[in-house]
């Protein structure tokens, strides 16, 4: 058994592609990551090994290219999430620029949302779990990421990986705090898909939501109701509000098939 065990890490190793990149991540402290105390690091090499794996036997047609607008881009990304099959064309827009996306269910202890990391040969690779399969928590995990690919995962950067455990983010932050990386892809990925601007004050205070605010909002922010459902959720910190809105169990199975 033990044989077997130590044959099956080999491989997955091996067709990882970089074992070294979520090893030597993964074993530095830093604040390069959003990890969970209680995660297993050895636990998430094995998912990060099996994310590369994925991506290097089904790549991308397109060799990745950097967006010329990658707020744009984020935005534009967003805007698909009003479909019925959004994440899968989201999916499909990012393999054109490049991008792999990889569906890959959280190990125990792991404590994982996703996370983007850099292949050797300068590919961008993004891994969801979809441990909660929620519309609002699709999307924005996946902006999320997508963000670090555009600010902090090239070349020059100090670390080839970033792990996401987003139940640790904390109350939004004001644009000062961007100094810290996963605050500022926690931006990003929250001003692609709800672009406040001078209505921010409005949106954060009002105090009651009634099921046609929600859709008026989306509407106005061209993605899906979830989108806005989720945004106040956490804002309130109440999980229990317009729980109707965030699209339990429509996820997962749209990449059931691959």
């Amino acid at each position: 058994m033990k044989d077997r065990a130590e044959e099956i890490v080999s491989g997955l190793m091996d067709r990882s592609g970089a074992p070294q990149v979520a090893m030597a991540a993964l074993f530095r402290k830093n604040d390069l990551t959003r990890v969970n105390a209680k995660a297993d690091p050895y636990a998430l090499t094995a998912w990060c090994w099996q994310v590369m794996s994925q991506a290097n036997e089904s790549p991308p047609d397109a060799e990745f290219r950097e967006f010329e607008d990658w707020n744009g881009a984020l935005r534009d990304v967003a805007r698909v999430s009003r479909f019925a099959e959004g994440p899968r064309v989201a999916k499909d827009i990012l393999a054109a620029f490049g991008i792999s996306l990889q569906i890959v269910p959280h190990l125990p202890r792991t404590h994982l949302d996703g996370a983007s990391m850099l292949l050797p040969d300068g590919r961008p690779v993004i891994g969801l779990t979809l441990r909660y399969d929620r519309i609002d928590n699709f999307w924005f995990t996946l902006l999320h990421e997508l963000a670090h690919v555009a600010l902090h995962l090239n070349s020059d950067s100090e670390s080839p990986i970033f792990i996401d455990d987003l139940s640790l983010r904390g109350p939004r932050m004001d644009t000062q705090a961007t100094e810290d990386v996963e605050i500022e892809a926690d931006l990003w990925a929250e001003d692609a898909l709800i672009p406040l601007a001078n209505e921010e004050e409005e949106f954060v205070l009002q105090e009651a939501w009634s099921p046609i605010d929600i859709i008026e909002l989306a509407q106005r922010y061209e993605v899906h109701p979830a989108v806005i459902a989720g945004r106040v959720r956490y804002d309130r910190r109440n999980y229990r509000l317009l729980s109707q809105f965030v699209g339990s169990g429509e996820v997962r199975k749209q990449f059931e098939d691959g």
